[in-house]
């Protein structure tokens, strides 16, 4: 039965976000929020005609890795779901026989991360030099040498994840096979390799803005670029907090900092470079002016950081944390879901912008993409994040269907529909305009879009929504034993898992796949040098 201090603290929760709403929808209209005028298309119609420099040229392979480690991330998902109902079978005996649930986790979860990470690295090399202006010497030969080593951290982690779970690797298996944390699976040597790759990715960033920044303009797209440099920094730096245990440590201690890493990066840190990628490419696009962009991006940062950093505290129940830490942890995790709507709002001011413009913007699936993140950004991590973390509902239905339903809906359908939006606003810079073809990419939207939705509210949901309530009823211990998993219910809700799947990977991924594969021989030419001014060659001045 639910304490009086887990009620107390639940209550807390509701308050705390009824009042940062408040002040929220006072501070939009008291500063105009999304009401700033628009610089126009201008610059975006330039960037479809500008050649490209040798690194950017080389990021293209960037975004064809990404899409193959897409699909392959979710066709893993779908075998997990399989399992979940019919464990350790399949229609092919060889996959379950070849790989076990373990396996199929692993890969699922890590190349979520690495396909997302990837697309971020990729973007920001191509925004670049249209940022600093500048292609820097031996540039294009940095961003090849970062993409084998990531070719080489991927490929090693996943390979030996698998090694470890079979038992080959004995008594190395912390430093190269699996290491048993959710999230944080992957080898100690190929953690430590990805946390100097993604430095080495900030010092490739850096080279050719700094010299923007070196010109001293003291005006808001100049923050803005500060801005989103900073954000990078703390991308890479939080990921740094899952070293800070090894295999000896007490679970107490290591849990605590891998919840940094799950919780801090993806919860905090990821929505601070989200709303810095996300401001920048509007201003890019000619959407919004900088002032207007760089308002809101200080404001959703501070809600961002006051919220996710403290609110990384209602998982503490796990490792018998003292009780008042997970009530202040759900009072600030209440306070999520405010940014999230303000990016919902901005994302839907966006769209109505594009319209009102009455002629054909060549940007305009990167910006549905964008406006579909925010919204997967409201529901996904703010409306269904909200549903779980007050502590008189986390504490019986953690680890259910209900937070594998925030998971997916959060990771996949904020940061993963946002990283496909990047993904698009680069490959539009790179291909001719000419092999640019519109009709797939609707496709994909509508197939990755609504499968995830289908997948949602036709299966996670309902399912979660009935382990809760047996958890509810009988204890958390009943709803996750492995008899729940055989109820009809379940078991029918399992099998039909199969249409949102197929949906996602045949209409989604696939169509995508395809756009990328057959446009990446079309790319544009090299013809910016080592050295020269990219912004002569816009015929801008930033």
């Amino acid at each position: 039965m639910a304490s009086t201090e887990t009620y107390f603290w639940s209550i807390c929760g509701v308050l705390a976000l009824l009042v940062v709403l408040g002040i929220f929808i006072y501070a939009v209209h008291r500063y105009q929020m999304w009401y700033g005028p628009a610089k126009g298309v201008s610059l975006a119609e330039k960037l479809i005609h500008m050649p490209l420099t040798p690194s950017q040229f080389k990021a293209a392979k960037y975004f064809v890795v990404v899409i193959l480690l897409f699909l392959l991330q979710t066709n893993f998902g779908g075998l997990l779901a399989h399992y979940t109902v019919h464990p350790g079978s399949f229609w092919f005996p060889i996959v379950s026989t070849l790989i076990p649930y373990s396996w199929a986790k692993t890969w699922h979860l890590q190349l979520a991360i690495f396909w997302i990470a990837t697309t971020w690295v990729a973007s920001a090399i191509y925004l670049a030099p249209i940022i600093g202006g500048r292609e820097p010497a031996k540039q294009g030969f940095l961003v090849q040498l970062l993409f084998v080593a990531i070719l080489v951290v991927a490929l090693g982690s996943l390979f030996g994840g698998v090694l470890g779970i079979k038992g080959y690797l004995g008594d190395l298996w912390f430093w190269l096979g699996h290491q048993g944390w959710e999230y944080l699976e992957l080898g100690r040597l190929w953690q430590i390799l990805l946390f100097v790759g993604l430095i080495a990715w900030l010092v490739i960033v850096y080279r050719p803005v700094s010299h923007h920044l070196k010109l001293g303009h003291k005006d808001e797209f100049n923050s803005l670029i500060w801005f989103y440099l900073f954000s990078a920094i703390l991308v890479v730096a939080f990921f740094g907090f899952g070293l800070f245990y090894d295999k000896g440590t007490h679970y107490t201690v290591a849990d605590y900092w891998r919840w940094f890493v799950v919780h801090i990066w993806v919860e905090s840190i990821f929505e601070f470079f989200g709303v810095a990628i996300i401001s920048l490419l509007l201003v890019a696009m000619g959407l919004a002016s900088a002032r207007a962009a760089l308002i809101v991006a200080y404001f959703t940062a501070a809600l961002t950081f006051l919220s996710g950093i403290i609110g990384t505290a209602h998982h503490y129940y796990w490792y018998a944390g003292p009780s008042w830490w997970i009530g202040w942890g759900s009072i600030f995790s209440s306070m999520e879901p405010v940014p999230l709507l303000g990016l919902v709002v901005r994302g839907l001011k966006e769209y109505q912008g594009i319209r009102e413009e009455g002629k054909e913007f060549p940007y305009k699936w990167p910006m549905y993409f964008l406006v579909a993140a925010s919204f997967w950004n409201f529901l996904g991590a703010g409306i269904y994040g909200f549903m779980i973390n007050l502590p008189i509902i986390n504490y019986y239905e953690h680890g259910t269907y209900l937070t594998m339903n925030h998971g997916h809906t959060a990771l996949f359908g904020t940061y993963g529909v946002l990283s496909i939006a990047l993904l698009l606003f680069s490959w539009r810079g790179m291909v001719a305009k000419e092999h640019w073809k519109d009709g797939i990419l609707k496709l994909s939207f509508w197939g990755l879009n609504g499968g995830l939705m289908i997948m949602s509210l036709v299966t996670l949901l309902p399912v979660g929504i009935v382990q809760a309530w047996v958890s509810f009823k009988h204890g958390l211990w009943v709803a996750r034993d492995a008899s729940f998993f055989e109820r009809t219910f379940v078991v029918f809700i399992g099998n039909i898992r199969v249409i949102p799947d197929l949906v996602i990977i045949v209409l989604g991924v696939l169509p995508l796949a395809y756009f990328l594969i057959t446009t990446y021989p079309r790319l544009k030419p090299v013809q910016i040098k080592e050295g020269e001014s990219v912004w002569q060659r816009l015929g801008i001045e930033l």
